[in-house]
């Protein structure tokens, strides 16, 4: 009998396996976010439209959880009732060497220990930086979504272009490009959409406002009126 999509924990969500990578996540999203795309003719007739966005707002849900070290972790502990996950157990046990008979040695005079430095202590890694699992609109107080403000954004959110590449695996050099305005090295307008709704859905925003905002100051920059 088959689970209803609500019924579905994250991992049945994304079909994946929970020892999956955060690539294979990836991976996973980007195939069934395709799948619940709301053009798709396949599900015309299976999802009313509110069902499809319901889908694809758990999707979101799932992978905003999956792809976080931290998120994944303390979802993995309320999937099984707040007790962490056993972990896996060796196939062999280890042999321990037969005891020897050690034949009687003179006695050796010791010597005092040497001090050693004491190690200093190793800094301890930053956090892994998260994002909210759903997505919010952007504050009112923004008049306008420049590359400006996608870059305060993303800094708000503790997040560098590193991380965003890492996620979303878009180049490092367009992510830049987009936060500095160089509308001329973008790539073509329909990818550059693309990109833009990626970008603000990983900052953990809705994209309509942003990619409208921004896509009027590349079309204007592009297309500037003729005298």
């Amino acid at each position: 009998m088959l689970k209803k999509i609500e019924d579905m924990n994250f991992y049945e969500l994304l079909e994946v396996s929970p020892r999956a990578t955060a690539q294979e996540i990836h991976k996973a999203y980007e195939r069934v976010r395709k799948i619940y795309d709301p053009n798709s003719i396949a599900l015309y007739s299976l999802f009313s439209p509110d069902e499809t966005e319901k889908i694809r707002n758990r999707v979101e849900e799932a992978y905003r959880t999956l792809i976080y070290e931290e998120n994944r972790r303390d979802y993995d502990q309320a999937l099984h009732g707040g007790i962490p996950a056993p972990e896996p157990r060796p196939k062999f046990r280890a042999v321990l060497p037969s005891p020897q008979v050690r034949r009687a040695e003179p006695p050796v005079e010791r010597q005092p220990p040497v001090r050693h430095a004491e190690p200093r202590p190793v800094p301890a890694a930053p956090p892994t930086p998260t994002i909210p699992t759903v997505l919010q609109p952007v504050p009112p107080d923004i008049t306008e979504c420049t590359g400006s403000i996608i870059k305060m954004l993303r800094e708000q959110r503790g997040l560098t272009i590193r991380n965003i590449a890492d996620i979303t695996k878009l180049g490092s050099r367009h992510l830049e490009h987009i936060e500095d305005e160089l509308f001329p090295k973008l790539p073509a307008r329909p990818y550059l959409r693309g990109f833009l709704f990626t970008f603000a859905r990983t900052l953990g925003y809705e994209p309509e406002r942003i990619v409208n905002d921004y896509m009027k100051r590349y079309d204007a920059a592009m297309n500037p009126p003729k005298k």
